[in-house]
């Protein structure tokens, strides 16, 4: 599977776990997005704000910090981000904590860990 790039490839990845950070990124990096990282909540509001111009957020919902629902939260009060699509990732895959995500307002969810296919499919729902 591939992923289709457009002219606008900056994405920003929000997670506190270094494994999974790089994990995430090896899966990326064939594909020559520009990969904006964020460690924890108070890092990926700022990294967001000064990166408004991203096409998405990959953002995990528990981070040191704030977490990522009250990330996300903040995010959507701002005008300059609350149109960025935010895909949530959770290793807190529960029954019914998908749709607790997105009734909150996330675009879309993906369960840690994280698979390949899995992943560029919901990246490119947004490349469009």
């Amino acid at each position: 599977m591939s992923l289709t790039l457009k002219n606008n490839s900056k994405i920003i990845i929000v997670e506190d776990n270094e494994i999974n950070m790089d994990l995430i990124q090896a899966m990326l990096e064939p594909f020559n997005f520009n990969i904006i990282e964020a460690y924890d909540g108070f890092e990926a509001v700022e990294k967001v704000n000064s990166n408004s111009d991203a096409f998405l957020i990959l953002l995990d919902v528990g981070l040191p910090g704030i977490d990522g629902i009250e990330v996300f939260k903040r995010l959507r009060l701002s005008e300059k981000t609350a149109k960025i699509p935010v895909i949530a990732i959770t290793a807190h895959a529960m029954k019914g904590n998908k749709e607790h995500l997105l009734s909150l307002g996330f675009n879309d969810f993906i369960e840690k860990p994280v698979d390949r296919k899995i992943l560029f499919e919901k990246i490119n729902k947004f490349l469009d």
